[in-house]
């Protein structure tokens, strides 16, 4: 028998009429295709459009719940608060239940325990406990020393510990093991309560409850305030003619007006510093007081002028003129000294207050040079602490319309970096005609810009160091 092959149902037939059901066939087959395939593009881009309007929608309602969440702060915080308290609540409450199963533990054994078995103090029955007041209780005893090497004792699992707070929750075969105590613990002497006792006592300790006993309460005096020691700000310059005095005048002014009770000490036997607050005399070695006017609310500044060549020739000591500042200095916020020009002696025993050193330069070509001598100097004078204070630098009389000037300020960034001050003292004729006034810059002319440099020159001098201050804890009140 001869086999017939099968014809191929995807391969074109031979005549037309099948040829064009052949092609009918695939045709539909495409078509189907076609459509099944835009349908599924269909489903894919409605579902992305739906992912798109959600993540809208979604910020949308975080953008709405922002602003309510950021306007109700308080509300946030009460809720906050209430959840923690109440899970303080919860704890206290667990613990408090561990604590009753382990009475009801301790108990259940105790009646168990034979007759003859000893019981420690916190465990023994209502007929044999004694009945003391509640804080004569005994305590339980502390937990066991670790045991010698070759002595056996049990060993308790490193996950449970002995607070109650810790183990509330657990069950009970969980709870830690009390320590069983050799022997019941000696109690302590109760003491003798009697009125006489409780008088003395009392009497000893409370002072206004003196008066209750007692009709003439002697006078005690009153603890003293404490005060803390007030920090020195050194203004020191190597020529003459930088500003020095001047600055320190109006500096203390500034600081006078900020709340701060300064003391000024003059270091030159005959300097100008009393004149800028209206004195027409020296008076060296005496302190003086100067009041500002009744409605200013201003504090007072108080003004010393030293020798430290009479002190030492008086005291025949290296230290008197740094004692003499100390003694002055008790009770005041801070302490502004006006260094005598060019003086390394007593440079040096300022030093021993480990003050902050100032030097202001006039933008002129001898302040460039003097610069690393003024360095070197400080380099090599060492304060209480052992260590080299380096001092910061200013530029006074600075005049911005000058290329000079601006030329100095740009050389004396690069040696000096931060340590001369971002701001500058401007040059104005007022500082002059303040001083022949009898009086500061600051109170001649307090709106000029000058005042706003000593303002600003104020501000870094308390970020510096914070003013001493007065503590009044324990000072009783009295009637005079």
């Amino acid at each position: 028998m001869t086999e017939h092959a099968l014809p191929d149902p995807n391969e074109p037939p031979e005549d037309v009429a099948s040829l064009y059901s052949w092609a009918n066939l695939h045709g539909g087959k495409y078509r189907d295709f076609s459509a099944s395939r835009a349908e599924i593009r269909e489903k894919t881009r409605q579902r992305t459009e739906e992912a798109i309007e959600q993540e809208r929608l979604r910020a949308q309602q975080e953008a709405e719940a922002q602003p309510a969440a950021e306007a109700a702060p308080d509300e946030i915080r009460r809720r906050e608060f209430a959840a923690q308290q109440a899970a303080r609540e919860a704890a206290q409450e667990r613990a408090r239940q561990a604590a009753e199963l382990a009475a009801q533990r301790a108990a259940q054994q105790a009646q168990a325990a034979p007759q003859g078995t000893q019981q420690s103090a916190w465990q023994q029955p209502p007929e044999r406990q004694p009945a003391l007041p509640p804080h004569l209780q005994p305590s339980p005893p502390p937990a066991p020393a670790p045991s010698q090497e070759g002595a056996s004792s049990p060993q308790r699992a490193p996950w449970l510990s002995t607070d109650a707070s810790e183990n509330a929750g657990r069950p009970a075969w969980l709870m830690p093991e009390r320590p069983e105590s050799v022997g019941p613990p000696a109690l302590p002497p109760a003491p003798v309560d009697t009125l006489q006792s409780s008088r003395d006592h009392l009497v000893s300790r409370w002072f206004a409850l003196r008066s209750v006993f007692e009709d003439n309460v002697p006078a005690q005096s009153a603890p003293a305030p404490t005060t803390a020691r007030a920090p020195v700000l050194a203004v020191f310059s190597l020529a003459g003619g930088v500003g020095k005095t001047s600055l320190v005048a109006t500096l203390g002014r500034v600081l006078s007006a900020r709340g701060e009770r300064v003391l000024l000490v003059d270091t030159a036997a005959y300097g100008l510093l009393p004149f800028f607050f209206g004195a027409r005399d020296q008076r060296p070695g005496l302190i003086r007081t100067f009041s500002p006017p009744v409605a200013s609310g201003d504090a007072p500044i108080q003004m010393i002028t030293l020798d430290p060549e009479t002190l030492d020739s008086d005291l025949a000591t290296a230290e008197a003129l740094t004692a003499e500042i100390l003694k002055h200095a008790r009770g005041v916020s801070r302490v502004v000294i006006d260094l005598a020009t060019a003086s390394g002696a007593t440079t040096r025993r300022i030093m021993r207050l480990s003050p902050q050193i100032l030097v202001p330069l006039v933008p002129d070509m001898c302040s460039v040079v003097s610069v690393s001598s003024i360095d070197a100097f400080f380099d090599h004078t060492n304060g209480t602490n052992g260590k080299p204070a380096l001092p910061y630098y200013v530029l006074n009389q600075f005049d911005p319309s000058l290329p000079l000037h601006l030329d100095v300020r740009e050389v004396l960034r690069e040696q000096l970096g931060d340590r001369l001050l971002p701001f500058t003292l401007r040059h104005t004729p007022a500082v002059s005609e303040a001083l022949a006034e009898g009086m500061t810059v600051m109170d001649y002319a307090p709106n000029s810009a000058v005042t706003e440099d000593y303002s600003s020159l104020a501000g870094w001098v308390k970020s510096l160091s914070a003013a001493a201050s007065t503590s009044f804890r324990g000072v009783r009140w009295s009637e005079r």
